[in-house]
């Protein structure tokens, strides 16, 4: 796992951030960001224009709320752009990433989100590389529903009786067509049952998925639990999938865990799962929450 200090532990409301490159935080809402000396011709030079092109195409004068003093902001969260930041290219890409202002680089460790728990839930709410560690003893209780609820699953799948053949390809993202979405629940659950794995074989994809097998099935998330390509119960078991995604959304409720739904891998990644180190061949399963072996 990694260590290093995440300065979001020391915010009003403890968290760790890792960026999902999803592009939220470029495209949604109404905000201002700010430009500091340097920065609009340091922009200018990296788009290739002249500082004055720059200005005009790309900045706003506007008042600072909180100070009262007027600023350069990128033209980013007005109305008529939908709240996209101009310099976005597709819908996740920054054109001027390495060179983007000092406003966007320090996201989300921000005063207004560090110092205000309500200025923390506005970026949780565009932001799912926001996650907020929960204390032990909510841990401890939610994991527990979750290792059951899995149990009660695992047992419908096996009264559903669909067919795998082990191929591997469901979890070859870029090979089936589809991604692995995951609750924040799930993600801790299944990083606490297997802390390391290698890097994952292929962009975006799981690093507990080695050589063609699932390396962490006790703590494997429920996208993966009820997805079969047997095509003769997959409608049952898409049934079955939003019926238990219900119950797991239950358990955030009731144990006050924070919500969190994201893509499975970069949950992980943002857990400190897949950044490297090995793994025994045959791994201890999953002891924690009562979860038989």
């Amino acid at each position: 796992m990694d260590e290093t200090p995440d300065e979001g532990l020391g915010g009003v409301v403890p968290f760790r951030f890792n960026c999902h490159r999803c592009g939220n935080c470029c495209t949604r809402g109404a905000g201002h960001v700010w430009l500091e000396e340097g920065e609009p011709e340091r922009l200018a030079r990296r788009l290739d224009m002249t500082l004055e092109a720059f200005l005009h195409l790309h900045v706003r004068t506007v008042q600072d709320p909180r100070t009262g003093a007027m600023r350069r902001s990128l033209r980013a969260g007005e109305p008529a752009a939908g709240g996209r930041c101009v310099l976005l290219e597709g819908t996740n890409h920054c054109s001027v990433y390495t060179d983007r202002p000092r406003h966007c680089g320090t996201f989300p460790y921000w005063p207004s989100v560090l110092d205000d728990e309500a200025g923390f839930e506005r970026a949780r709410a565009v932001c799912p590389g926001i996650a907020v560690q929960p204390d032990q003893a909510t841990r401890a209780a939610a994991f527990a529903r979750l290792a059951a609820l899995y149990r009660e699953v695992d047992e419908f799948i096996e009264r559903a009786n669909p067919v795998c053949i082990t191929r591997g390809v469901c979890c070859r993202f870029e090979d089936a067509g589809h991604e692995l979405y995951a609750t924040g629940l799930e993600a801790d659950y299944a990083a606490e049952c297997q802390p390391v794995a290698p890097p994952p074989e292929a962009a975006g994809r799981c690093p507990y998925h080695v050589r063609g097998r699932c390396t962490a099935r006790a703590g494997r998330p429920l996208g993966c639990r009820t997805y079969f390509c047997d095509t003769r119960t997959r409608s049952v078991l898409e049934e079955a999938h939003e019926h238990f995604l219900a119950e797991l959304r239950r358990i955030e409720l009731e144990t006050g865990y924070p919500v969190a739904y994201a893509r499975f891998p970069a949950l992980l990644a943002g857990r400190g799962v897949g950044s490297g180190g090995t793994r025994a061949e045959a791994p201890d399963p999953c002891r924690i929450a009562g979860e038989a072996p």
